[in-house]
Order: C-alpha cells, then sequence, then structure tokens
C-alpha cells in the first residue's frame, strides 16, 4: 500500500485528503502537537475522513510522550481505523502503555530497536544508518528524496533504490515529502524505478 502525509497543501486534514483520493491507499495523518486547535480541527474533520475511499495512518506528536499519548488515545476513543501509529523516540516515552500498532520511527539521532519500526530513509542517510538486521521489524517506510544534505525532497531514483531493501508485500510505504507536485513526482518516481 502506498500513502501520502497530510500536509499536501496549507489547510486542514479533510482539504489534503481530498486531494490524496484516487492517487494513494492511505494518508498520513500528521499530528505535530496535541492541543485544543489540532483537536477542533480532528472533531471537524473525522467525519468526512470516514467518508473518502481512503485508509490512515497517523505520525503522533513529535517532541512530547505524554501528547503523544494523548493523540493515540483520542483516536482510539473515536473508533477511527488506524493502519498504524507512528512514534518518535522522545524523552520518557517508554513509561506509556502503547497499543500493538505503534511503531518507532528512527531519527538522524536515535535508531531505538523495538518489535514494530518505521524506516525513514532521509533519517537513514543523513544520521545514524539503521542496521540491518532490523529490517524484520519495519512495518512502514518513509520515502523521499535526499540530495544535498537536505530530505522530504521528491523521490527519485537512488532515493528508490535504497529504501528498496527495506519494503516487502506488507510494508507500508507513505510519500514524506510535503507538496501535491511533490507526491505526483515520488509516485511517478517509484512506478518508473526500473525503466
Amino acid at each position: 500500500m502506498i500513502g501520502c502525509t497530510s500536509w499536501l497543501v496549507p489547510g486542514t486534514y479533510l482539504q489534503n485528503a481530498r486531494l490524496a483520493v484516487g492517487l494513494v491507499d492511505y494518508v498520513e495523518l500528521l499530528v505535530a502537537t496535541w492541543d485544543s486547535e489540532t483537536h477542533a480541527m480532528l472533531d471537524a474533520d473525522v467525519p468526512g475522513l470516514l467518508d473518502l475511499d481512503l485508509q490512515y495512518t497517523v505520525h503522533l506528536p513529535l517532541s512530547n510522550a505524554d501528547q503523544a499519548w494523548q493523540a493515540m488515545h483520542y483516536f482510539e476513543q473515536q473508533d477511527f481505523p488506524v493502519l498504524n501509529y507512528v512514534l518518535h523516540p522522545m524523552n520518557d516515552w517508554r513509561e506509556y502503555s502503547w497499543n500493538d500498532l505503534v511503531a518507532l520511527e528512527n531519527l538522524k539521532d536515535v535508531v531505538e530497536p523495538f518489535p514494530r519500526m518505521v524506516f525513514d530513509v532521509g533519517h537513514h542517510l543523513l544520521g545514524i544508518p539503521v542496521p540491518e538486521h532490523l529490517r524484520t521489524h519495519v512495518v512502514e517506510v518513509h520515502a523521499m528524496g535526499v540530495r544535498d544534505g537536505k530530505d522530504h525532497l521528491p523521490l527519485d531514483k537512488e532515493s528508490a533504490s535504497a529504501i528498496e531493501p527495506w519494503i516487502n508485500e506488507r510494508t507500508l510505504l507513505t510519500m514524506e515529502v510535503f507538496s501535491l507536485d511533490g507526491l505526483t513526482e515520488s509516485l511517478q518516481a517509484w512506478r518508473t524505478r526500473y525503466a
């Protein structure tokens, strides 16, 4: 399955998800922080998101374990069908009880083994490489172009070849780029990587 982020254009989760219909199988809802504004936006958008022909992953808040835990419970209480939760290995994250759908992402400066992992190619190429023995733990890959010390660029053949060994038939492949043009370019690069 191939997905994209919920930030293709400035706007709400629902506005961005509508743009993704027909292009991808799922949308990664980027919940960067858990505050009243994010909560209100999700309250407004969740019914519409459920009406779209899409599935969803959730990227939990980036730097506060308590906010990440609260966001996860929000989706659980909504009975929102989530394929995968992405969690950063931040301070105190081990003090919380995470559900079985949480996967830990490798960061540029932290690679922490976990039963379910997210392989981010940008973090891998620009920071600490993820050891190959963790490949069997990877359930989701964050795909993007990585050039000249920058990530989150449109996927290219070189970056596609770097992520290929980390993917099997069950792996979620998220194009983690932040524009509609970047998404379409990334999808084209992935589909023509052998051309």
